[in-house]
């Protein structure tokens, strides 16, 4: 299924959120999307000038973007940014999470509770988080948390 600007809203809020894209990057598809269109419609306007805007006020404008949501396609499409951003994780001391990435993690296992009914989706995220506290606590070693991350960003490898 092709995603629909709605689907990419969606995608670029959570990543927003997650710190993942930043408002410049949302800028320039508004922008792109002007470019576009020959009526472009007032959210794409709106988003477009939103450099000065509160964060919470862009999230908000991508919220209410129309469309029909598909969270399971915007998740991939934010599965694969992650995958771009953060194409392997390393281990911090040989077995930590670094920080960022630990948190990041644990964010996106919490946002998949809530949204998605893509059980592989679902499942690869709770495979990490579930490795990561065990490797942590010494069974096992880091090449787990690598593997169930590859395993994260195969299903997303559509939406690159």
């Amino acid at each position: 299924m092709q995603p629909s600007l709605k689907h990419y809203a969606d995608y670029l809020r959570m990543a927003f959120e997650l710190n993942l894209c930043s408002l410049v990057e949302i800028i320039d598809w508004a922008d792109k999307l002007i470019t576009e269109y020959d009526h472009p419609e007032n959210w794409m306007i709106e988003l477009s000038t939103s450099a000065d805007k509160h964060p919470l006020d862009v999230i908000h404008l991508l919220y209410l973007i129309p469309g029909e949501p598909d969270l399971d396609i915007s998740l991939k499409l934010l599965i694969a940014k992650l995958g771009q951003i953060y194409p392997r994780l390393l281990p911090d001391n040989g077995r930590f999470a670094k920080p960022v990435h630990s948190k990041l993690l644990r964010s996106l296992y919490h946002l998949i509770l809530d949204h998605s009914s893509c059980d592989k989706l679902r499942g690869a995220i709770y495979q990490i988080d579930m490795d990561l506290d065990y490797v942590e606590q010494g069974y096992g070693d880091w090449s787990v948390i690598q593997q169930d991350y590859e395993e994260l960003l195969a299903t997303s490898y559509d939406y690159q």
